[in-house]
């Protein structure tokens, strides 16, 4: 940071720069991961699963012998697509719900999308789970029992571009669901034009200005350092998970529907996870089935375990966008129309929630004033890696067209694109100019130096012969205030008030290195500081186990951070009130003629006769004081507040080669709940955004189908050398409900950066490019010079 923010409202925990509350833990190497659990020194008893993955992008098992890896000595056993406790498997997908809820088979969100079989016989990418499992007593064994398979290919035509795909005569993949490629309407995305407001067509052909667009965002991967991990293990008729999923809850419905079992024979357990970035948004995944049906088989514990390569095992949905706005030539827009074409890969699971979810939240909270807008949207499969889930869902895709659109308009008609921006957006609860808009844009500007930096496209200086710089921004609305946080359903923490006033925490939300835990503990320090309770004193339940632990928060949609919060505020209320019940005999008084602040409980008619709240606990029954709150979160609408990224790029003209020199990442917080955490959140978002931008990308062979580069030295992400300065702005000017009033950040910090820079970029050079990764190549042909 440049300079500390200024909170809104002065608190004694929340909104603080401290170290996150497992820090010693974490690097000292005494926190626990799933892969910390599964070790032959913990369960000596442990074997090793490794499953048959397709060398094909599209292919079917004809036939398949598994005599030679049977009689592999270390092996324990094999399941086929043969046996009939696979076989019987209904069909699913990765993705019943996003993680805000728990959902049953029948409920989950895309339900016309059923398109995985279990240990099937059907494969459609390279690298889908197929045929055979094994489990053995190493992982070497397992390895080398897969390759002694004699697997019998029937090798079937790929296509990897959607618009190819969508041809007459092209290679389905999943004809029982989209025998055309295109998948049909469903229930929770709705039609293919999803958001019809106004009269678009008339709208554009009433325009003084009319401009068009087009975007590619391309299917970048997560990176999590923690590859996916499971050992389960059954006693009797109950089945024990313990893994890094971070939907505890979820994983249980997950098996327990799957597999026939009722909830409480289902136990998962999630310890600490080392980054995520959306993977675990899909988390029902196929290898928790096959790998219990496995341990039931040998009778033995069963790990499974992801290798780096293996990892690259879904990411985001590429997708190509088109618009087309048009305005009056003050420069308030009339109308808007985006279509989209999805890259879904070779499994939906959360496509369209990409396609249409996002879009139609957008419409909500950012184009309410803008009379006639458009989506419409085309999810459509391809033999490419699986398109799930990846931070900034949906949204980053959106802002590629959206900050172009702005950009283009603003050029047209010779304006300052952040006054094209302050014109028009906001949410319907409050009148333009948007007030977070207004501001988030001002501190941006001023921190860049959009004034002074800003030229003419292409008509800037050049440095050292061949380089030119530009500054561009680009906009977005937050992502997530607690009003859309509603399908969550209830909000569960257990406060546990210790009688020597140190607590117990349970607000169960699996950790996956954003700091939600810290945002937790800072938070009931703040709603028992009646009490002078200290976040050194509590302790704060860190494994999620669906045995004991209350319904859990899955960190998605950057909300956690203050969720929890808002039930510790109200729960807060209640351990006060028991306190005081509890503490009125000793004074002789009725429990509304005492006070307690500052640790002593006192009569308000005398407060100099107070005492110390442990002292009194302490000489009673010792038992301690519990409020267990189930709440919804609120649903009052209050819009929700904006962000933006600036960024300064330097682009070589004469290699292509594009440098990110600096980059202003500005959120309006609502509140923010935990400063440090906060600002790391938008730092570390910075990685994904420029990755994704100038560096990542999955290469494959158009001969074979075959991904080329599934490993981190040929997919290249930034390394620390490659990271401009980065300069986080944290602001508190709207304002949601309830205690805090809070919004998430750490979702939306990647959304603005690819379109900054290459609004950037075009400001540098004088040519857009719209399509991304940004590399030499591309902008070398931009300039006529390949």
């Amino acid at each position: 940071m440049k300079k500390p923010y200024t909170p809104r409202v002065a608190r004694k925990h929340i909104g603080g720069y401290r170290p996150r509350i497992d820090a010693k833990e974490k690097a000292g190497g005494k926190a626990t991961y799933a892969d910390d659990l599964a070790t032959k020194l913990r369960i000596p008893n442990l074997l090793y699963a490794k499953v048959l993955r397709s060398p094909h992008a599209h292919a079917r098992i004809k036939d398949m012998d598994i005599s030679r890896a049977e009689k592999l000595p270390g092996v324990r056993g094999i399941l086929t697509y043969r046996d009939p406790e696979v076989a019987s498997l209904r069909p699913t997908s990765a993705g019943w719900t996003d993680g805000v809820d728990t959902v049953s088979y029948d409920r989950m969100m895309w339900r016309r999308f059923r398109d995985r079989r279990v240990l099937g016989d059907y494969a459609v990418w390279v690298g889908d789970e197929l045929g055979a499992v094994v489990a053995a007593e190493s992982e070497e064994i397992a390895e080398e029992a897969l390759r002694l398979i004699k697997v019998d290919w029937e090798v079937l035509p790929f296509v990897l571009d959607p618009y190819e795909a969508m041809k007459p005569g092209a290679p389905v993949l999943h004809p029982e669901i989209a025998p055309d490629n295109v998948m049909p309407e469903d229930d929770v995305g709705g039609p293919a034009v999803f958001v019809d407001k106004g009269d678009v067509d008339r709208g554009l052909r009433e325009a003084e200005v009319v401009i068009e667009g087009t975007s590619t965002h391309h299917n970048a991967t997560q990176n999590s350092l923690d590859n996916w991990c499971c050992v389960v293990e059954w006693r009797d008729d109950r089945l024990t998970v313990w893994s890094n999923s971070y939907e505890t809850d979820q994983s249980r419905m997950h098996m327990s529907q799957m597999l026939d079992l009722p909830l409480h024979k289902v136990r998962v357990v999630s310890p600490y996870v080392g980054g995520q970035f959306g993977r675990g948004d899909t988390g029902d995944q196929p290898f928790f089935l096959f790998t219990a049906l496995l341990a039931k088989k040998t009778g033995r514990p069963v790990k499974f375990k992801h290798t780096r390569r293996e990892s690259f095992h879904d990411g985001r949905q590429a997708a190509i966008y088109t618009a087309r706005v048009g305005a009056r030539k003050d420069g308030t827009i009339t109308a808007m129309s985006f279509k989209s074409i999805g890259n879904a890969g070779a499994h939906a699971d959360h496509t369209m929630f990409a396609l249409k979810f996002a879009p139609k939240e957008l419409n909500e909270v950012a184009l309410a004033h803008i009379p006639n807008v458009r989506f419409e949207s085309y999810g459509v499969y391809t033999n490419k890696l699986p398109a799930c889930m990846m931070r900034g869902v949906g949204n980053s895709q959106l802002n590629l067209i959206l900050g172009h659109m702005v950009d283009l308009l603003a050029e047209k008609l010779g304006m300052d694109p952040i006054d094209i921006a302050i014109k028009n957006f906001g949410h319907q609860w409050e009148t333009l100019p948007d007030k977070s808009l207004m501001a988030v844009l001002g501190e941006g500007a001023a921190r860049i130096g959009w004034n002074e930096k800003r030229h003419p496209p292409g008509r800037g200086p050049n440095f050292e012969g061949s380089k030119k710089r530009g500054v561009g921004f680009s906009f977005h609305p937050g992502w997530h205030a607690e009003w859309q946080e509603e399908r969550r359903g209830e909000v569960q923490v257990s406060i546990t008030l210790n009688p020597d006033c140190t607590v117990t925490l349970d607000a169960p939300t699996v950790e996956t290195g954003t700091g939600s835990n810290t945002c937790n503990v800072l938070g009931c320090a703040e709603a028992l500081g009646f009490l002078g309770v200290q976040p050194d004193d509590i302790h704060w339940l860190a494994v999620v186990d669906t045995d004991v632990s209350g319904k859990d928060c899955v960190q998605t949609d950057s909300s956690v951070a203050f969720l929890q919060s808002e039930v510790m505020a109200v729960a807060a209320k209640e351990i006060r009130q028991k306190l005081l019940e509890k503490l009125a005999p000793s004074f002789r008084l009725a429990p509304a003629d005492l006070e307690v602040e500052d640790g002593r409980v006192f009569p308000r008619a005398s407060p100099a006769k107070g005492l110390r709240v442990k002292d009194l606990l302490m000489q009673g029954d010792l038992a301690p004081v519990t409020v267990k709150l189930s709440r919804p979160p609120l649903a009052q609408r209050t819009g929700v507040p904006f962000i933006a990224t600036f960024a300064e790029v330097e682009v070589d003209t004469r290699t292509g080669l594009t440098q990110v020199v600096r980059l202003v990442v500005v959120n309006d917080c609502g509140t923010v709940m935990y400063a440090s955490g906060a600002e790391a959140q938008q730092i570390g978002g910075q990685v994904i955004g420029v990755g994704e931008t100038l560096t990542e990308e999955i290469i494959y062979d158009r001969a074979t189908g075959i991904p080329l580069n599934f490993n981190w030295i040929d997919y290249k992400i930034p390394t620390i050398a490659d990271m401009p300065d980065i300069d986080p702005v944290l602001m508190e000017v709207w304002r949601g409900g309830g205690e805090y009033g809070a919004c998430g950040i750490g979702e939306g910090t990647v959304t603005c950066t690819p379109r900054a820079i290459l609004n950037a970029v075009h400001n540098a050079i004088g040519v857009r490019l719209n399509e991304i990764p940004l590399k030499p190549e591309k902008v070398l042909a931009a300039l006529g010079k390949v």
